[in-house]
């Protein structure tokens, strides 16, 4: 009996534990004519960590919509520069008029008569007209700087958006990894359920077992089904995603090459966070709009000041009544405006650049405040994630020697075939949250890079 379980074992647990279930020999059913293929379709593409970033810097539309952000801010700069630059306008005019017309004429007796008569008119002019704002206070001065600051805050978040995306792009990739080594262990943890079974259903054939241990032996072949199903969809889902803020539709097929490779270096907590208040762009990026708002409000605040502009204009224009014999013109000239009441626009719009101000110092104090906690989350983290993998390593190794005293001691015969099953289970379970613990940990050191603001392109 014990060498029937021996051959039994080699036969059904043997190719198991190379790395799979076996393979049917397809020689021993013969099969029917193959029926016409459908096209093949393309063939995946093989995708690393640092393809899948590259490809997400290139078609992120997540990126796409900070760098358009990026060209409507120095698109500002022009805006607020035109006021101070010179303006030329040309200006061209033709008119034709009819209007009546009273002449007085002789009327033959030594007198004077009134006559009426239809007069048409035909006016042409051209001219060029030069405007230059002289003074306002500095108001456009500080409307440039306003615009050229919000221009370098747009600039650092869309650096911290790059990094954000390339946080994501890590974070999805490794976790669809992760899910794939979950479901080969979903696999494994099948195909063990699954000898299970049919070693209790021969002992139930052999009159050694009853009818409910084959009902006891078929429930964990159902739960590792649902647990394939739910590793298989889980991995599906992962590379969706990561195909979708990669840019590209979440039907492309890829393959992803995996990464087990593990680096570790000391962290000190100190040195990360003073890191990460030189190097975050978002912190940077707060500081910039705080100068941009305090730029407005000084621009707002100068709207009271007096403007002078000085203008100049050379043109030509008709002299008789028929549009011809043009002579030419010229002019110069200077203007002072002074605001003396605006209905409370100018308080108005000062107060509302105030409140902005503030609203943008309250920013930078947040993101200030942030980069310390995001920094220690980041820490302890990586601190937890570094104990887990640790102890997934310990859990595996005493797994793998288990299996071999269990191997050892079934082929001596002084263990059974249950105990041994058990303890291959006991193996894939701990090869299962070693790979959890080791993709948690990859994930732990990219955020730590991302919240020290050093998350680079592979």
């Amino acid at each position: 009996m014990k060498h029937l379980a021996w051959v039994f074992l080699c036969l059904v647990v043997w190719p198991f534990g190379a790395g799979g279930v076996a393979a049917a020999d397809a020689t021993a059913t013969p099969f029917p004519a193959a029926a016409p293929r459908p096209p093949a379709s393309p063939a995946p593409l093989v995708l690393t960590l640092a393809d899948a970033e590259k490809i997400a810097l290139a078609q992120s539309p997540q990126l796409a919509l900070a760098r358009a952000t990026v060209e409507q801010n120095r698109a500002g700069i022009g805006i607020a520069r035109s006021g101070e630059l010179p303006n030329l306008e040309g200006d061209a005019n033709y008119g034709r008029s009819k209007s009546p017309a009273r002449f007085a004429v002789p009327n033959g007796h030594g007198g004077l008569t009134t006559a009426t008569t239809a007069l048409l008119v035909t006016q042409n002019s051209a001219a060029l007209t030069l405007k230059q704002l002289i003074l306002d206070g500095g108001r456009v001065t500080a409307e440039v700087q306003a615009a050229r600051y919000s221009t370098d805050a747009a600039r650092l978040t869309l650096l911290r958006d790059v990094q954000t995306v390339l946080l994501t792009v890590a974070q999805q990739f490794f976790a669809a990894l992760q899910a794939r080594h979950q479901l080969q262990a979903a696999q494994q943890s099948l195909a063990v359920a699954q000898v299970q079974e049919r070693l209790v259903e021969a002992q139930y054939k052999a009159g050694i077992a009853s009818h409910a241990d084959v009902l006891t032996a078929q429930l964990p072949v159902a739960q590792a089904e649902v647990n394939v199903a739910s590793a298989e969809n889980g991995e599906a889902e992962n590379v969706a995603a990561l195909l979708t803020t990669m840019g590209l539709p979440a039907t492309t097929p890829v393959t992803l090459q995996d990464d087990t490779s593990v680096s570790e270096k000391p962290v000190d907590l100190d040195a990360a966070i003073a890191q990460a208040l030189q190097q975050r762009t978002d912190l940077a990026a707060a500081r910039a709009s705080l100068s941009s708002a305090q730029a407005s409000v000084r621009a707002a605040a100068l709207a009271r000041f007096p403007q002078i502009a000085a203008t100049a204009s050379t043109g030509t224009a008709s002299t008789d009544l028929s549009g011809g014999n043009f002579a030419s013109n010229w002019s110069l000239g200077a203007s002072l405006i002074i605001p003396l009441y605006s209905g409370g626009l100018i308080r108005s719009q000062t107060n509302q650049a105030k409140a902005v101000e503030s609203q943008a110092q309250a920013n930078l104090k947040t993101a200030e405040l942030n980069v310390y906690l995001s920094v220690r989350q980041a820490y302890l983290g990586l601190a937890t994630a570094d104990a887990s993998l640790k102890a997934a390593q310990v859990a595996l190794n005493q797994a793998r020697v288990v299996l071999d005293v269990t191997n050892a001691q079934y082929k001596a015969g002084v263990t059974t075939l249950p105990l041994l099953l058990n303890a291959q289970s006991q193996l894939t379970t701990a090869q299962s949250n070693y790979v959890q613990a080791l993709y948690a940990y990859k994930i732990a050191q990219q955020n730590l890079l991302y919240a020290e603001g050093l998350l680079l392109p592979g």
